[in-house]
């Protein structure tokens, strides 16, 4: 199956296509800032470079239709077998000492405020509505998101007002957001239809696993929480 130009204007992949650029705009800001050896016009292209193949492999593999399938030797759909394989790599992203070096010095208001590209979980209860996706997800991810994304505005406008109690709500706020998308991962998962269905939703959660949905799960959401988790090192760090 071939992928187009029209297959990109997809507002499910424009929207994370979008969030990527931001993270970017704000790596390149951040790198401006910092009064550091490092060299910083190769370390950005080289994390463009991984973002953008990353985003690029999610799309021809999901276009293809390879996180649907489930292959029961492995017990578990392939989709669930790419989302593993890209914690790892997150995993060590998180540990990485040049990315913990940069990623202390974002400011909070940034990494905060990025996460309000989740308000296109308004999509989540559109499909619902045509009945393409399940009802305990759509409600759950969609409002989840909404809310995420509206209060993230009002937590980073707090953080660079630099109000006193800002930092146990913004930490209150990261375990937030990280819990709407570690729910809304497990309901996508149990509802899948194969290789066996934990729960017997109707609609199944199966068409998170096809292009274009899949961008979200194996992109949009691993990147979200990743941006969660360096936010709430450096806040935990915080006096």
């Amino acid at each position: 199956m071939s992928i187009s130009i029209n297959d990109f204007l997809d507002p499910t992949i424009l929207s994370s296509l979008a969030f990527l650029v931001f993270v970017l705009v704000i790596l390149y800001f951040t790198l401006r800032k910092m009064k550091t050896q490092i060299k910083k016009t190769k370390i950005f292209l080289i994390i463009s470079l991984i973002l953008l193949i990353w985003f690029f492999t999610i799309v021809v593999l999901g276009k293809i239709g390879f996180f649907a399938e489930a292959y029961y030797w492995l017990f578990v759909p392939n989709i669930v077998v790419g989302f593993l394989v890209i914690f790892e790599f997150l995993r060590r992203a998180y540990n990485s000492k040049i990315l913990k070096e940069i990623t202390d010095k974002i400011p909070q208001h940034w990494i905060i405020g990025v996460q309000f590209y989740r308000i296109v979980g308004v999509g989540f209860i559109i499909l619902w509505a045509r009945g393409i996706l399940p009802a305990v997800f759509a409600f759950s991810a969609g409002f989840g998101d909404i809310f995420i994304a509206i209060t993230s505005l009002f937590v980073a406008l707090l953080y660079f007002k630099i109000k006193h109690y800002t930092r146990k709500i913004a930490i209150i706020w990261n375990y937030l957001g990280i819990l709407d998308l570690v729910i809304a991962l497990s309901i996508g998962f149990l509802g899948f239809p194969r290789p066996v269905q934990f729960v017997p939703l109707s609609p199944s959660t199966e068409p998170l696993s096809l292009f274009p949905l899949v961008i979200i799960p194996l992109f949009a959401v691993p990147l979200a929480i990743l941006l969660h988790l360096f936010s709430l090192r450096v806040l935990k760090k915080e006096n």
